[in-house]
């Protein structure tokens, strides 16, 4: 199958994905609202789970990284713009993002806003129990609304990991301290489809993922392989690495970039939101940043097949592995 195949193959697929699960169609069902801050973002069902969430969340790690002042300006823009999912784990920075909302989200928006961390259970020093206490004290919180196994990496590591957090969740459910769990995973997307077939009986609300233009050409794409997949079992897809760090448009870290100068902010995530995922978590370091994607997301106009297909095109060059892996990683 050649490259312009594929990418109609995984259009194709996605369109009726939609279909078949319209309570997952975040492309096609999206509302705003209020509440007793204002107005919201745009909002999306969460899964199967009855709950929506901002089509929109504030990425933990970079809201984190310029210092307590510029994590409180972000976090107080991100309400005035209408986001009520922050995102956030127990190893960012050293627990620094962590103590960051405990400081300046939760002693006065706690009932108001839906907060993701996650676990990292890889050493046996930091049982996953132990890492959720902590996790709530630095939050200053008796719940965590979405808690993920972190990063998974290969099937090898799925399994393990899945099969030692399950009765840890099981347990944190029952006592309340969480609500809603699922995994997260950059690399493969193997290890994510590992992660589902380990928890069909015991089932996972949310799965985080990257998804971007940039994916819909790559030949282990997250949108082609494990989308069609959550749709079918309605569990909430939500994106990230949908700029890549920057590197899916002119931006550059480190020298390195995927997609220079070939699509727009907006070509590239409404490309995002008119697949059905549940919400973008973006990594946003600065207030303008925030407002930036906020307006991206309120100007939001569904792209027909033909306009992805449009801009798939024009990122074929870069389907290699080699100059997708930068999107896949961190910040490496």
């Amino acid at each position: 199958m050649d490259r312009r195949e594929f990418i109609l193959q995984m259009l194709k697929s996605t369109a009726t994905m939609a279909a078949v699960a319209p309570n997952l169609s975040g492309a096609t069902i999206v509302s705003s609202g209020s509440d007793r801050l204002g107005a919201t973002l745009p909002v999306r069902p969460f899964g199967k789970t009855g709950e929506s969430l901002t089509a929109l969340g504030l990425g933990g790690f970079h809201s984190a990284s310029g210092g307590d002042r510029n994590g409180q300006a972000l976090i107080e823009t991100a309400l005035e713009q209408g986001i009520r999912f922050f995102d956030t784990a127990h190893k960012y920075l050293g627990g620094a993002s962590e103590r960051l909302y405990g400081n300046y989200l939760t002693p006065k928006y706690r009932e108001d806003v839906f907060i993701m961390s996650k676990c990292d259970t890889r050493d046996p020093a930091l049982p996953a129990a132990t890492q959720l206490e902590r996790s709530l004290q630095r939050l200053k919180t008796d719940y965590i609304d979405l808690w993920m196994v972190h990063t998974l990496i290969d099937e090898a590591d799925a399994e393990k990991r899945v099969l030692e957090m399950l009765p840890v969740i099981e347990k944190a459910k029952a006592s309340g301290k969480i609500r809603h769990c699922g995994v997260s995973g950059h690399y493969s997307t193997a290890a994510l489809l590992k992660a589902l077939d380990l928890t069909t009986e015991r089932p996972i609300d949310a799965l985080l993922m990257p998804i971007s233009a940039v994916d819909s050409v790559s030949q282990d794409s997250f949108i082609q392989e494990v989308l069609p997949e959550l749709g079918k079992r309605q569990i909430a897809p939500l994106a990230m690495k949908t700029m890549g760090a920057g590197r899916i448009t002119s931006h550059m870290i480190g020298g390195k970039r995927v997609v220079p100068d070939r699509i727009s902010l907006d070509e590239n995530q409404w490309f995002v939101l008119s697949l059905p995922v549940c919400s973008w978590v973006s990594g946003m370091t600065t207030v303008e940043q925030v407002q930036t994607n906020a307006d991206i997301l309120r100007r939001f106009t569904r792209l027909t097949e033909s306009d992805r297909l449009t801009i798939a095109e024009k990122l074929l060059d870069v389907a290699d592995e080699a100059a997708l892996q930068p999107y896949r990683e961190w910040l490496t």
